[in-house]
Protein backbone atom coordinates (compact mmCIF):
# COMPACT_ATOMS: atom_id res chain seq x y z
CA UNK A 1 0.00 0.00 0.00
CA UNK A 2 1.32 3.45 -0.89
CA UNK A 3 1.84 6.11 1.75
CA UNK A 4 1.38 9.73 0.74
CA UNK A 5 2.80 12.86 2.34
CA UNK A 6 2.01 16.44 1.40
CA UNK A 7 5.23 18.32 0.62
CA UNK A 8 6.22 21.34 2.70
CA UNK A 9 6.48 23.27 -0.61
CA UNK A 10 2.70 22.97 -0.97
CA UNK A 11 1.21 26.06 0.65
CA UNK A 12 -2.50 25.63 1.33
CA UNK A 13 -4.82 28.59 1.86
CA UNK A 14 -8.57 28.33 2.29
CA UNK A 15 -10.59 30.88 0.34
CA UNK A 16 -14.29 30.54 1.06
CA UNK A 17 -15.32 26.93 0.38
CA UNK A 18 -12.23 26.21 -1.70
CA UNK A 19 -8.54 25.78 -1.04
CA UNK A 20 -5.81 27.25 -3.19
CA UNK A 21 -2.59 25.24 -3.18
CA UNK A 22 0.55 27.06 -4.26
CA UNK A 23 3.52 25.00 -5.34
CA UNK A 24 6.38 27.11 -3.98
CA UNK A 25 8.88 25.32 -6.25
CA UNK A 26 7.11 26.01 -9.55
CA UNK A 27 4.89 28.99 -8.71
CA UNK A 28 1.86 27.13 -10.07
CA UNK A 29 -1.35 27.02 -8.11
CA UNK A 30 -4.25 24.62 -7.94
CA UNK A 31 -7.70 24.72 -6.38
CA UNK A 32 -9.76 22.19 -4.45
CA UNK A 33 -13.52 22.26 -4.03
CA UNK A 34 -15.18 21.96 -0.62
CA UNK A 35 -15.01 18.17 -0.40
CA UNK A 36 -11.40 18.07 -1.61
CA UNK A 37 -10.56 20.73 0.96
CA UNK A 38 -12.14 18.68 3.74
CA UNK A 39 -10.30 15.54 2.62
CA UNK A 40 -6.91 17.26 2.63
CA UNK A 41 -7.52 18.98 5.98
CA UNK A 42 -8.48 15.64 7.54
CA UNK A 43 -5.45 14.00 5.92
CA UNK A 44 -3.17 16.68 7.38
CA UNK A 45 -4.60 15.99 10.85
CA UNK A 46 -4.37 12.21 10.49
CA UNK A 47 -2.50 10.91 7.42
CA UNK A 48 -4.42 7.62 7.36
CA UNK A 49 -6.52 7.27 4.18
CA UNK A 50 -8.89 4.75 5.78
CA UNK A 51 -9.59 7.05 8.74
CA UNK A 52 -10.14 10.02 6.42
CA UNK A 53 -12.48 7.99 4.19
CA UNK A 54 -14.46 6.89 7.26
CA UNK A 55 -14.90 10.51 8.37
CA UNK A 56 -15.90 11.61 4.87
CA UNK A 57 -18.44 8.78 4.80
CA UNK A 58 -19.92 10.09 8.06
CA UNK A 59 -20.01 13.72 6.90
CA UNK A 60 -21.20 13.24 3.31
CA UNK A 61 -23.67 10.91 1.65
CA UNK A 62 -21.01 8.70 0.06
CA UNK A 63 -19.94 5.07 0.38
CA UNK A 64 -16.64 4.28 2.10
CA UNK A 65 -15.14 2.73 -1.05
CA UNK A 66 -15.96 5.86 -3.06
CA UNK A 67 -14.51 8.20 -0.42
CA UNK A 68 -11.35 6.08 -0.17
CA UNK A 69 -10.95 5.99 -3.95
CA UNK A 70 -11.56 9.74 -4.28
CA UNK A 71 -8.97 10.52 -1.60
CA UNK A 72 -6.36 8.29 -3.21
CA UNK A 73 -7.07 9.84 -6.62
CA UNK A 74 -6.68 13.32 -5.12
CA UNK A 75 -3.40 12.42 -3.42
CA UNK A 76 -2.08 10.83 -6.62
CA UNK A 77 -3.02 13.93 -8.61
CA UNK A 78 -1.22 16.08 -6.03
CA UNK A 79 1.84 13.82 -6.40
CA UNK A 80 1.76 14.24 -10.18
CA UNK A 81 1.66 18.02 -9.71
CA UNK A 82 4.66 17.96 -7.33
CA UNK A 83 2.59 18.69 -4.23
CA UNK A 84 2.90 15.31 -2.50
CA UNK A 85 5.20 12.31 -2.34
CA UNK A 86 4.34 8.63 -2.42
CA UNK A 87 6.31 5.88 -0.72
CA UNK A 88 5.55 2.27 -1.56
CA UNK A 89 5.25 0.20 1.61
Amino acid sequence: MATYKIKPQALLQEVGDETVILNLDSGEYFTLDGVGTRMIRLFQEEPDPEAVAAKITEEYDVAFDQAYSDLNNLLEEMREQGLATRDEA
